[in-house]
Order: C-alpha cells, then sequence, then structure tokens
C-alpha cells in the first residue's frame, strides 16, 4: 500500500519526488563551500510545499567530507510557549552542533580533542548547569551575564570543526522557520550579530528558510537593503508543483487514485499543487472509484479538517485581533490599508501590528496593488466551510 505521508518520514527518498530543478539550483551554490565561498541562501515558499522536506533531502545527499545541521526553531518556540530569546536560540543551535557530531563517532574522533581543548578555555560566569548543553561531553551552562562569550563560542565553532580536521572540508547549517526570529527582543540586532560572525567565515554555509511573504517585515529586516545581510543572501522561492507535475505525483506516489478530467482540475484547484494539501486531501478520497468534481468537493466539505489539520492549529495560536483582521480580508476579498483602517474596530498601531505578524507568519500578503489579501487559499477554504456548517468562524 502507498502512503503520501503529511508529516517528515524517516525515509525521505522513499517518499521524495521531483524538484530536479531547486535541487540543482541549491546545490551549485552550496558546492561553492569547498572554494572558501560561503554559501549565504534565504528559501522561502507557501507553507507546507515542502521546503523542510527539500532541504532534508540536499543536507542527506551531501559528500561526507561535508558535515549538516538543521536547527528547527519552531520546537525551541514550543518548548519556551513563544518567549523565545537570543540565548535560547544560540543553545538550540549548540545542540544541534552536537548532534551532528556525534553521528559520526569514528570521524571526529581525529579531531575531538583539538576542539575539547577549544571549549575549555572559554571562561563564562555564574554557571547554570540546569538543562545545559554539551558538547563533546562538556556540559556549557546557561549564561546569565555573558551573551557575548556564548555568542563568540557559538557562531565561531563551526569554522573551529572545520580548521581542526583535515577531513571536513565545509559545515552548512540550516536555521529553519527562521521567522520566529522576530520573537525575540530586538531581532534586527540579533540578525546583524549573526551577520558579523557569517562574514569572516570561510567554509561554513548558511540557510534560512520560512514560511514568509516575500513583502513581510522579517525578510527587509534579515535581506533587505538596509538589513543585516543587506542584500547578500541568494533568496531562492520553492514553488508549488505544476498542474502536470501533479498529476504525475498522484499517479506515482498515490494508492491508485483516479480522476475526471474536470474532477482533477477540482482537486488542483483545492490544492494548488501544495504537496502537504496534496497528500492530505489524497488521504481522505475514495480510491476504488473515479472521482468526478462533485466527489473532490463534497470530500474536502466533510474532511475540512483533516485536510487542512495544519490550520486549526496556527488558528488556535493567533490573537483575537489577527483573527478578525483575516476575517475582514476573507469577507472583502482582500483590502487596502485605508479601508482597513477605516472599517477595522482597531487602532492603527494594532493593525500595523497585525500586518507585521501576519506577515511574518506567511499568513498574509500584498501585491503591486497595495491589497492585503490571505496568502493560502486552503485557509480561506476551511473557515468558509467552517462558517458553512457551523454558521460562525473558528474561535
Amino acid at each position: 500500500m502507498k502512503i503520501m505521508p503529511v508529516s517528515m518520514p524517516k525515509d525521505i527518498d522513499q517518499y521524495f519526488f521531483n524538484r530536479v530543478k531547486d535541487i540543482n539550483m541549491i546545490n551549485t551554490q552550496l558546492s561553492t563551500i569547498k572554494l572558501d565561498i560561503p554559501p549565504q541562501l534565504l528559501i522561502t515558499g507557501y507553507r507546507g510545499v515542502g521546503k523542510t522536506f527539500l532541504l532534508r533531502k540536499i543536507l542527506n545527499d551531501q559528500s561526507d567530507d561535508i558535515l549538516t545541521t538543521f536547527i528547527d526553531l519552531s520546537e525551541i518556540f514550543g518548548r519556551q510557549k513563544g518567549k523565545i530569546t537570543e540565548e535560547e536560540v544560540l543553545k538550540g543551535i549548540l545542540n544541534s552542533i552536537n548532534e551532528t557530531i556525534l553521528q559520526d563517532k569514528k570521524s571526529y574522533k581525529k579531531w575531538a580533542n583539538a576542539i575539547k581543548i577549544h571549549i575549555k578555555k572559554l571562561q563564562l560566569k555564574n554557571y547554570d548547569f540546569t538543562d545545559a548543553s554539551n558538547v563533546l561531553d562538556i556540559p556549557i551552562p546557561v549564561i546569565s551575564d555573558n551573551y557575548d562569550k556564548l555568542s563568540k563560542f557559538v557562531m565561531e565553532l563551526p569554522q573551529k570543526i572545520v580548521d581542526e580536521s583535515e577531513e571536513v572540508k565545509g559545515y552548512i547549517i540550516v536555521i529553519d522557520e527562521f521567522q520566529l526570529l522576530k520573537n525575540i527582543d530586538n531581532p534586527g540586532a540579533f540578525f546583524w550579530l549573526m551577520r558579523s560572525f557569517i562574514q569572516k567565515q570561510f567554509n561554513v554555509g548558511y540557510i534560512f528558510t520560512g514560511s514568509v511573504s516575500k513583502t513581510s517585515e522579517i525578510i527587509n529586516m534579515i535581506n533587505g537593503q538596509e538589513g543585516a545581510f543587506g542584500g547578500r543572501l541568494i533568496q531562492i522561492n520553492i514553488d508549488p508543483f505544476s498542474f502536470d507535475e501533479t498529476k504525475k505525483y498522484i499517479e506515482e506516489k498515490s494508492n491508485n487514485l483516479k480522476f475526471t478530467d474536470e474532477g482533477f482540475e477540482r482537486f488542483y484547484a483545492c490544492t494548488r499543487g501544495i504537496p502537504l494539501y496534496i497528500n492530505s486531501l489524497s488521504s481522505v478520497l475514495p480510491n476504488n472509484i473515479v472521482c468526478d468534481e462533485e466527489i473532490i468537493k463534497q470530500t474536502l466539505k466533510f474532511n475540512i479538517d483533516q485536510v487542512a489539520m495544519m490550520w486549526i492549529y496556527i488558528w488556535g495560536r493567533l490573537s483575537e485581533g489577527e483573527k478578525d483582521f483575516i476575517i475582514y480580508l476573507l469577507e472583502h476579498n482582500g483590502a487596502v490599508r485605508s479601508e482597513i483602517d477605516k472599517e477595522l474596530k482597531y487602532s492603527k498601531s494594532s493593525i500595523t501590528r497585525f500586518i507585521d505578524s501576519l506577515s511574518n507568519k506567511g499568513i498574509i500578503e500584498s501585491g503591486w496593488d497595495k491589497k492585503f489579501v490571505l496568502a493560502d487559499k486552503m485557509l480561506e477554504t476551511w473557515l468558509k466551510i467552517k462558517h458553512e456548517n457551523n454558521g460562525f468562524y473558528p474561535l
């Protein structure tokens, strides 16, 4: 029985499909790491389009002389109940680097002692070993008054590892859901801190990735003209599958799903080629009959929570004002700022805060006409169906 997973599978190769163009484009940039030209990338795309899956695949396929580390900021954000700090991010990076080192004990033994000596030179004040990080079995404490030394140690460690090992030629670090850094007290300063170290390294490549609007404040903060990286990050957008790619994906990966021409057109219109939605809608469709347009429509209506499960979680974490803002855009088919200020019963400063927050989360976007709209049609569909079924929007 074929399975189309809606979460990250253990065997990435078994479920991976296509993305040849994206893989080649990203690998071309990453290949410069062996030439002492560190790649610095910003990968964006719709939520559920498969950015994490793609990058996990790319990291897994790197040669043995390239170390790779994947940091998921959403895990840190969740553990800290939404109160993320610079120290927790640095600690998360440190833990992830340690996990990378310990994956191949045979290769790191040759240079582990040199790294240990470097670690022991680090003098820190006010040691607190509660939930401490460890690198090569040496505990690194939580820092209460020595943020400068902690940041210097963590940010310089990857290059030190490369320098101390003849076998390692480069280090690639992926920071996933980077838009969550907007929740720290001074995200702009933190991006500048990272850049100050990254620009002095030659064998460490960084990939920032997240589900954000191309016009979001966080994009400008990290890579805008006045942002920390000032346009130096090479920005690559991961697009949904095309109509033909989606059809081929279904033929290859589904459990023998069949469609009429109109049925598949409806299927594609509902999923827009986003793998998460393709997989989740496919999981609730009957595979013993040919699905026409009406079957697709009714299946989506009665299984919307399963298909749009991601939005149930996200919606529950939004503020009342953010929800009101989204519902206003939904009911007015989008709106420009002047209309929103006039009709939405919130202060202008609150509306600005909603716009920044929802843009950074990839929930809304604005085009050339400066009209704000919902960025994800599945969110729109979920809200409309819930309202139709219950008579009110989700609380």
